[in-house]
């Protein structure tokens, strides 16, 4: 059987799950913010606002503990950093990582809140072990005069900005490979109700939720458990004849997927032991069967989070053609050091 034969087989069955040594997605820096950052131990909530002098302030470097410099200290301290960025794409969402944060971190861009992981006292609760990635509205950036300021709060051993492969903000360039971008606000709730996945489900209520990116960095540091995503959306009628799939990036922990009413997927190892190791890192790519699509369309995303961070925490997110989403199952190809190739993967995969 010809290669070819073999993807058009194998991607209806849930499409490369690659579960290990896999970069995150093809992310392209806007503004590198890894080097001296400028720091006060302390708190003061006037140190989020752009016009506050910090010009006394020490500088540290960034990534790397803050007892490098602040032996023994325990406590609050304060990062602040002056950026220009090279320009900003036309479409697609913009991505702030800080790598792992000890313990607990609140960060501010241009004085606006756009993310927290972890939880301050009197509910402390560490997120030491988490790599922090927020989504910014693009509308908060400007070429020139931004200034980011993180606000850490550490328990003990190692605090600040400790490490991280990727510190900067950054475009994922696999959102250039979607017909249809799904990024940006999704319907959400975590409240289980009867006929969620019915496309004439009423979720006028519901609250909102930014995708991709983690529900714990919006609003919801301590849910483990449930949650519901839902969207709707239009196809353009070029696409009508297109073999199409249904691109959801990384999900924390497992998922299922359903499609105008219908079940489309879902990745849920049958081992617990491997789906709370595993599954988050699986790429999430299901074929939809032409005979679901109509024009309008809702998709419905039941995730379940067991521990950490949860929810579709990376994109890219939206409807691929085939002939893209062969480009970016080779990009994920090319970014695993596991496999010798791609097909040595599917072997692996499908056994």
């Amino acid at each position: 059987m010809k290669r070819t034969h073999q993807l058009s087989i194998i991607l209806p069955m849930l499409l490369l799950l690659i579960t290990s040594n896999v970069k995150a997605s093809d992310w392209t820096y806007i503004a590198s913010l890894e080097g001296q950052w400028q720091f006060s131990v302390g708190d003061d909530p006037d140190w989020a606002k752009p016009s506050t002098d910090v010009s006394g302030w020490d500088r540290i470097f960034v990534p790397a503990a803050w007892e490098r410099y602040y032996e023994g200290y325990n406590g609050y301290g304060w990062y602040r950093k002056d950026f220009s960025i090279k320009s900003l794409p036309a479409e697609g969402p913009i991505a702030l990582f800080l790598g792992c944060i000890d313990d607990v971190d609140e960060v501010f861009i241009n004085g606006v809140k756009v993310g927290q992981t972890g939880s301050f006292f009197p509910h402390f609760k560490s997120a030491y072990n988490v790599e922090r990635k927020y989504d910014i509205p693009r509308n908060l950036l400007k070429t020139t005069n931004n200034v980011i300021a993180v606000r850490v709060y550490d328990e003990g051993r190692d605090g600040g900005i400790v490490s991280g492969r990727r510190i900067g903000i950054c475009y994922d360039n696999d959102n250039s490979l979607l017909s249809v971008n799904l990024s940006g606000k999704w319907k959400f709730s975590t409240y289980r109700q009867s006929n969620v996945n019915n496309e004439n489900f009423d979720d006028s209520k519901w609250g909102t939720m930014d995708v991709p990116g983690t529900w714990e960095s919006q609003g919801l540091p301590d849910h483990d458990g449930y949650g519901w995503y839902r969207k709707r959306f239009t196809i353009p009628a070029n696409l009508n004849s297109q073999k199409l799939y249904l691109v959801l990036g990384k999900i924390d922990d497992t998922d299922r997927v359903y499609f105008n009413g219908n079940q489309l997927g879902r990745t849920e190892s049958r081992n617990y032991n491997i789906r709370a190791n595993a599954d988050y890192r699986k790429n999430r790519i299901y074929e939809i069967p032409s005979r679901m699509l109509k024009a309008e369309n809702v998709v419905v995303v039941e995730v379940n989070d067991y521990k950490g961070v949860g929810g579709i925490y990376e994109g890219p997110v939206g409807i691929m053609t085939e002939k893209d989403v062969e480009i970016y199952s080779d990009r994920l190809k090319k970014e695993s050091h596991e496999f010798n190739s791609f097909w040595e993967f599917i072997d692996y995969a499908f056994d």
